[in-house]
């Protein structure tokens, strides 16, 4: 089943009906249509020839006006008619998601694809009837009247031009309506571009059409119309004041027409490039300032909309490195942090062989309970930055930092050879660190650090849990909470390392040890023997 139906919520206002939304897609056609038929005829009234002054009292006085109002429903109905049939498919498509049914893939490609296409089919069924309509008219004229060769092209010719305007007037109006109405509810996820079988207009053709209607369009319209005065007062004593009058009424007139048709198309066209370009200015605001939620209404199929779904593509990407961030804190090497965010590593769970590492500072409570909170705070932060640079020294990764207590793991979340040897070296960092540390803080007159450091070897479940909000990488299972009791060990034994038994096995490069007396541990059933590292 499709996606669309179980984003509806919250693309679509669930009580507005889908078939108010497609009668918007009626109306806007109709609307194109009617203003070009009425440009026509203003035209046509005005026009200084013979042909149109002799007609002028049969269409105002003798009832020729319901001849071509009739023409021009019988049109309108075809035009609808066949705009319903095309419009099908989106039909069934937004019924479905009215009714909150599911939607076969079939219906849903056949759909968007459709939708996407319709500014061109109804762009195109408009210029097809102010050619079929005309010819019908001109047939009919000649047919009770007759009328020249000349007159019957120069009336096709101004119509099929006035054509074009409704064909752009409806290609854009019904594109807007589309992209602000259906192409979110069919769209939810943006992508239009995935879609196959639809038509792309470029942003460049878009802006040239525009300056092909706003200039060219009226050009011709006056160049050939004046052309055909002269071509008709040739030979004639008509008053050159008289002509030039109507030449000039006629050419505001045309002028008045099509600044109209300009302001509205410009208005179309600009929205339909500015309006994506600023909802991406709002997104990337947001991203700026860190909200990686908001995303870019993709609602075409050109440069734009291409641009848009990059920019969420892109989004969702820093969204998942934020996240991986997050999840693996600051303390992760650079290599470590390369390889998860290239998506190398599997980070929703996985059963793998690691190291721990627990280290844990001792007498603590009492150090924090005699120190102002600013002392506290320095010195942590001090002994936390030399333990956790000994540990990415060896490949290790810092899991967290809890009150005095530090966990590292050692062979994940990349799989590495040795990583038992590389968290016993990185414990013998730890203590060369703490060696250097204590040394600065004998000269500064503050008293020295202990700590004890536990080290196991063995499976532990990896992943990122968490809530939805905030997450981390974790390890789970009985090898951490056992490296937590060996390094609680070093109490009693009273020491500053102790390493499992597991933990010897894995090591391959020799160090200075000695076995001690195996322990009971809580929630063990068999004693536990542990390594002294010298």
């Amino acid at each position: 089943m499709a996606d669309a139906s179980t984003n509806r919520a919250r693309n679509g206002n669930p009580a507005t009906s889908h078939d108010s939304l497609l009668m918007g897609l009626y109306l806007r056609n109709l609307g194109a249509n009617l203003f070009s038929f009425a440009a026509i005829m203003l035209l046509n009234a005005f026009t200084p020839l013979n042909f149109f002054k002799l007609r002028i009292d049969f269409f105002l006085l003798q009832g020729g006006w319901a001849i071509l109002l009739l023409f021009f429903m019988a049109a309108s109905l075809l035009v609808l008619a066949l705009q319903y049939w095309f419009q099908l498919p989106i039909v069934r498509m937004a019924a479905a998601l009215n009714q909150n049914h599911g939607i076969g893939t079939v219906l849903q490609d056949k759909a968007r694809a459709r939708l996407l296409n319709l500014p061109f089919i109804i762009a195109v069924i408009d210029l097809s009837m102010f050619v079929i309509v005309p010819l019908t008219v001109m047939t009919t004229l000649d047919f009770f009247e007759g009328i020249s060769f000349e007159i019957g092209l120069f009336l096709f010719f101004r119509t099929f031009m006035l054509g074009m305007i409704a064909a752009w007037l409806s290609f854009f109006l019904i594109e807007d309506y589309a992209r602000r109405k259906l192409v979110p509810l069919f769209f939810p996820k943006g992508r239009l571009t995935a879609v196959s079988g639809t038509i792309r207009l470029s942003v460049l053709r878009r802006i040239r059409l525009l300056n092909m209607a706003g200039t060219l369009n009226p050009l011709v319209l006056l160049l050939v119309t004046v052309a055909f005065i002269a071509w008709e007062v040739e030979g004639t004593d008509i008053s050159a004041v008289m002509l030039s009058r109507e030449i000039l009424i006629f050419t505001l007139l045309l002028s008045a027409v099509f600044l109209g048709i300009v302001i509205r198309l410009n208005s179309l066209v600009s929205n339909s490039i500015v309006l994506p370009i600023k909802d991406m200015l709002r997104v990337i605001k947001e991203v700026k300032k860190g909200d990686f939620n908001p995303r870019v209404s993709v609602v075409s199929n050109d440069e734009i909309g291409v641009l848009g779904d990059t920019g969420n593509t892109m989004i969702r990407g820093l969204a998942d490195r934020e996240r991986i961030r997050d999840s693996f804190g600051r303390y992760a090497t650079p290599e470590i942090r390369d390889r998860i965010l290239s998506g190398d590593i599997p980070v929703d769970g996985e059963l793998r062989t690691a190291t721990l590492l627990f280290s844990d500072l001792r007498g603590y409570t009492p150090y924090v309970e005699k120190n102002p909170p600013e002392e506290v705070i320095r010195s942590t932060r001090s002994y936390f930055t030399a333990m956790q640079h000994a540990i990415r020294r060896h490949n290790g990764l810092v899991l967290q930092f809890v009150g005095d207590e530090i966990e590292a793991a050692f062979g994940v979340p990349i799989e590495e050879p040795g990583h038992a040897d590389k968290a016993v070296f990185a414990a013998l960092e730890m203590r060369d660190y703490l060696d250097r540390l204590n040394g600065q803080r004998r000269e500064e007159g503050k008293p020295p650090f202990r700590h004890g450091i536990g080290i196991c070897t063995g499976q532990v479940l990896a992943g990122i849990t968490g809530s939805e909000d905030r997450q981390s990488y974790t390890l789970i299972g009985s090898t951490v909470n056992l490296a937590s009791r060996i390094e609680q060990m070093t109490k009693v034994i009273g020491c500053d390392i102790l390493i499992s038994e597991a933990t010897v096995a894995g090591l391959t490069k020799p160090f200075d040890m000695q076995p001690e007396k195996p322990q009971t541990l809580k929630g063990y059933s068999k004693p536990v023997t542990v390594y002294r590292l010298l």
